[in-house]
């Protein structure tokens, strides 16, 4: 690419063809993946209704989420050299093996325990044995890191995993298609300021 002080209305609007091609490619590209997002989302919630069906409405429901819950996967984002954010969905196991932070948020669980140590102070009473800090109070990261099918039983039918499977697909794909999104926006402004370019050049030209 020649330098900007150099280039002519011609070079411009040759650039100016190319970002527009590339427009209507990225355009095209997402438009498909839109179609097979939508796809995913019905054969989705089609698996969870024969869930539904096979083992009953309050078998596959909220009621079974786990009290402790952490994400499986994560999205990750980032701008490259030409400013457009990019998303990236990572999953947690992969994830889990970069060194953590030494500020590790701690829940600390209010139960049994928790009431026990309270009582070791009564009155005519043996003082319980305390115990340890870690049992008390865990990462948050470790707890609740299962598969959630086991929520909803040992046994699940398999249209309950085809639907996790079909989720967990359809996070993929909206990470693309929100990166793609992005890229369309940022070859709007090139081509924005492409355009802008042209005129300023062919303005010039005109000038005696």
């Amino acid at each position: 690419m020649a330098p900007a002080e150099d280039r002519g209305p011609s070079e411009v609007c040759e650039e100016l063809d190319q970002t527009i091609l590339h427009l209507f490619d990225v355009l095209e590209s997402l438009q498909t993946k839109k179609e097979s997002f939508n796809r995913l989302v019905e054969q989705g919630w089609f698996s969870l209704s024969k869930s539904r069906y096979a083992m009953g409405n309050k078998s596959v429901s909220a009621l079974q989420y786990g009290h402790q819950m952490t994400p499986l996967v994560r999205v990750n984002t980032g701008k490259n050299k030409n400013g457009q954010v990019e998303f990236r969905v990572v999953s947690e196991a992969a994830d889990s093996a970069k060194p953590k932070a030494d500020n590790t948020t701690t829940i600390e669980e209010i139960g049994p325990s928790d009431q026990a140590l309270r009582r070791r102070k009564g009155a005519g009473k043996p003082e319980a044995p305390a115990q340890p800090q870690e049992e008390i109070s865990q990462p948050a990261e470790k707890l609740g890191k299962q598969d959630p099918l086991t929520w909803f039983g040992i046994l699940v039918p398999q249209s309950l995993r085809q639907a996790q499977k079909t989720f967990q697909e359809g996070i993929r794909l909206a990470a693309e298609i929100a990166s793609m999104q992005s890229e369309i926006e940022t070859t709007r402004r090139q081509y924005r300021g492409l355009l802008e370019e042209k005129r300023r050049l062919l303005a010039k030209e005109e000038c005696p």
